[in-house]
């Protein structure tokens, strides 16, 4: 057992389950380094670390009643055809350049939303569902390809949409992602597993599995007490932070 992997995942976990992100982006270098993993077997083992820290948030920020799953059951079907058009990439594709395009969208994102002029504006409980419906799907199936391909997660692309066109609280966008991410998440293990053959190095993912664990409880309740405009600023600066790891490690 690499138990290098439980602090890893308890530390990974709070930070990407605070914000509403996959944290693929920062499983797989550290997979790929720190490990003697191929691609294929790092991308398997960081969607299913990814799972079980998504659930550990999901079921705390459920109890809070933070998610709006009738946003969640809308996104979610085309969702799991992007999950596994996706998957089927990972067999045919290289990553760098879609890793490249990722980190520049990501930096667009990341200025869109800081320059949105309800920027400072709280949001409400409630989220635009007819907003949703139109433009929110398109997003939710684009992104969940990058799922299946990187195990990146939704939130990079749905937590801004979520909060600056359907009007959604960041809490609550966050929360509903996650969630969202959970099932995606699940889909994509499925696919791996079932159809395509592939097994789970346990000895790397079941100590990384306890941490996420951990640290997803840590993230969820951080993010439970976080100021609405206070937690918008963080969440900038993280997309900014991740669209330059992204982008740098594509080049």
């Amino acid at each position: 057992m690499n138990w290098l992997m439980l602090p890893l995942g308890m530390i990974i976990a709070t930070v990407a389950l605070f914000f509403g992100l996959g944290g693929g982006v920062l499983w797989m270098p550290v997979l790929l380094t720190a490990t003697t993993l191929r691609p294929d077997e790092a991308l398997l083992c960081t969607i299913v670390i990814q799972t079980f820290g998504q659930f550990s948030a999901t079921v705390s920020n459920n109890r809070a009643g933070l998610i709006s799953w009738p946003l969640v059951k809308m996104l979610v079907p085309l969702g799991f055809i992007g999950v596994l058009v996706g998957s089927m990439l990972s067999f045919v594709l290289h990553p760098v350049f879609i890793k490249l395009f990722l980190g520049l969208v990501i930096f667009f994102i990341a200025y869109a939303f800081m320059r949105g002029d309800d920027f400072f504006v709280k949001g409400s409980d409630q989220a635009d569902l007819d907003i949703a419906r139109r433009r929110g799907r398109p997003i939710a199936a684009a992104a969940s390809v990058l799922t299946g391909f990187l195990g990146v997660g939704v939130g990079d692309w749905l937590v801004p949409f979520l909060n600056m066109r359907c009007g959604l609280a960041m809490t609550r966008a966050v929360a509903t992602c996650i969630a969202l991410m959970l099932l995606l998440s699940v889909t994509a293990v499925s696919a791996q597993l079932l159809f395509f053959g592939r097994a789970v190095a346990w000895q790397v993912a079941l100590p990384a599995v306890i941490g996420v664990l951990l640290g997803a409880q840590f993230g969820s309740r951080l993010l439970q007490r976080m100021p609405e405009t206070r937690f918008k600023e963080l969440f900038v600066l993280m997309l900014v932070f991740i669209a330059t790891h992204v982008t740098f490690n594509a080049v």
